[in-house]
């Protein structure tokens, strides 16, 4: 479908590039609604000076077909207004807090206009004198984070007080976090209850905002990857895929099926240990300590994997731009083997210690379900989307690094409730089994993993911009990386760096999803969503 405002369209590998008039920015999304495309992944911002411009770029799924757009558009530098599209896809709210309060862009008729007269900044402090209004970050002239303002701490009393006016009297406000063990790191809500029951929800984040897009931008591309692993340090692999899948995209480079192959089986290795974590911490916060024991002592195993495949526990450094970092261990896939038997005895057990405890189902079953309508309006992805119905896995549906290859079954809940989040894990677990069985017995020989790097150029010699999606263990990880060599400061690094974080977009919107539960459903729900504080934040 052409669009009213169109002025440029490319086919990227993965998805439609669309550039439209800045005019025509509100009419397009919806054109594109009503085309079909309800999914909204992500929207950000890229500057560029040079031009005078800020551009744009909104990404939109299509479920029916599995095609993806990305919607773009530049504004002037010195006028960064344009309408918000809150109101057509709910799920960019959070972003457009972010690409305001990164970038300057004001979003007219945001929601937080209607409640707080201004559009809030989220991971950075609303203090002016820790952070100055005029002050945006991620524009290349504004100094990014470096030579701020010194400031006398002893004024400063504290930087998340909201507008007591702006709250509700007929409420009590409590803060829950950020140095609250139900919240898994430094992030928090100020609730408002009526009784024990959650009527309002403020989100407050950003407490381990890094700037690590900023930092980036100050790397070389090789020089990134062992950063991506720190954005979360449960699925660094997760991160590592999306990232060099771009920059392949942008250097066209090609990648050996041998590589593809050890890119998948480090990729669901990890998010078995992943999704384990998730389940013992999530038992450990309705009170179940013994599954969090069994949990922790399964997950080592699959750490032991890991490293024997990375050379590390934490943060692997293993993807590189073509290809992976080494070959398969010997010996590997006899130990792999024996992990596995070993842990789908154990994993048995830890079913029925979970879901035939009446007291642990009593926390999950039928609490806060979330509808498949809800779930793709406000842009979950990952095992979240799936627990509500939505046969939606970015593998299957649009697969990528030889997935089409394999043979395994999507996880598919029917309720949304806090069970249904569960259950999919334990489902994921399996089927993740199932593929690293599936990649060890293809991979009997070992192969020549370097001659092919010799052919892919250090850094893109054109300016271009690629998105690279994995579907990781907590839902679609993002990463858009722009190129510009004409620039001699960005000729060897990005020069912008974007991670698309699917717990920024489940954690926020407990802002709706999250009233009328229980105080104590509340809890077991943000925690049944999988957060990462540090990927959350960036």
């Amino acid at each position: 479908m052409k669009l009213t405002w169109e002025v440029n369209r490319k086919e990227w590998s993965n998805l439609t590039y669309v550039e439209v008039e800045p005019q025509g920015w509100y009419e397009s999304a919806y054109q594109l609604k009503e085309d079909g495309y309800l999914y909204p992944q992500m929207l950000t911002a890229v500057d560029w000076p040079a031009e005078k411009k800020v551009q744009l770029l909104l990404v939109l799924h299509r479920l029916s077909d599995a095609k993806t757009v990305a919607l773009s558009t530049k504004l002037d530098r010195d006028k960064r207004e344009i309408p918000s599209l809150a109101d057509i896809f709910p799920g960019v709210e959070w972003h457009e807090n972010e690409t305001y309060e990164m970038f300057g862009v004001n979003f007219l008729n945001h929601p937080d206009y209607k409640r707080w007269g201004r559009i809030r900044k989220l991971l950075l402090s609303e203090d002016p004198r820790l952070f100055p209004k005029d002050r945006f970050p991620l524009l290349k002239d504004s100094g990014g984070y470096t030579n701020l303002p010194k400031v006398d701490w002893n004024e400063i009393k504290g930087t998340d007080v909201e507008d007591k006016d702006k709250l509700r009297d007929d409420l009590v406000y409590v803060h829950v976090g950020p140095q609250h063990p139900a919240t898994h790191g430094p992030a928090g809500f100020l609730l408002g209850l009526e009784g024990e029951i959650v009527r309002d929800v403020i989100p407050r984040i950003g407490y381990v905002h890094r700037g690590v897009e900023w930092i980036f931008e100050q790397k070389e591309y090789l020089k990134v990857i062992p950063l991506l692993d720190r954005q979360c340090y449960v699925d660094g692999i997760g991160w590592e895929i999306p990232y060099v899948l771009a920059v392949e995209e942008l250097l066209g480079a090609k990648v050996d099926e041998r590589a593809n192959l050890l890119r998948i089986l480090a990729a669901e290795l990890s998010r078995i240990q992943s999704h384990i974590l998730y389940i013992g911490s999530f038992l450990e916060n309705i009170n179940q300590l013994t599954g969090f024991a069994w949990a922790v002592r399964d997950r080592e195993a699959f750490i032991n994997l890991l490293e024997m495949l990375t050379g590390q526990r934490m943060t692997f450094n293993y993807i590189r731009f073509g290809g992976v970092a080494r070959d398969l261990p010997q010996g590997f896939r006899d130990i792999a083997e024996k992990v596995i038997v070993r842990f789908e005895k154990h994993f048995e057990k830890l079913i029925d210690l979970s879901l035939e405890n009446p007291l642990v189902v009593m926390r999950l079953e039928g609490v806060s379900p979330v509808s498949s309508e809800t779930a793709i309006k406000y842009g979950w992805t990952g095992p979240n989307l799936r627990s509500t119905g939505v046969a939606w896995d970015y593998r299957i549906n649009k697969p990528y690094m030889g997935y089409d290859a394999l043979e395994f079954d999507g996880a598919i809940g029917t309720r949304g409730d806090n069970l249904d989040r569960v259950l999919i894990r334990y489902e994921e677990i399996k089927q993740s089994l199932n593929i690293v069985r599936q990649v060890l017995k293809t991979l009997t020989t070992r192969g020549d993993l370097g001659t092919h790097l010799k052919r892919v150029p250090p850094f893109p010699r054109e300016v271009g911009m690629a998105y690279g999606i994995h579907e990781g263990a907590r839902g679609e990880n993002g990463v858009l990386v722009v190129a510009n060599p004409k620039d001699p400061k960005a000729r060897m690094r990005p020069w912008r760096v974007h991670m698309r974080s699917p717990v920024f977009i489940h954690t926020l919107s407990l802002k709706y999803i999250g009233r009328n539960l229980l105080l104590q459903d509340f809890l077991a729900t943000y925690i049944s969503l999988d957060t990462c504080v540090a990927e959350m934040d960036r």
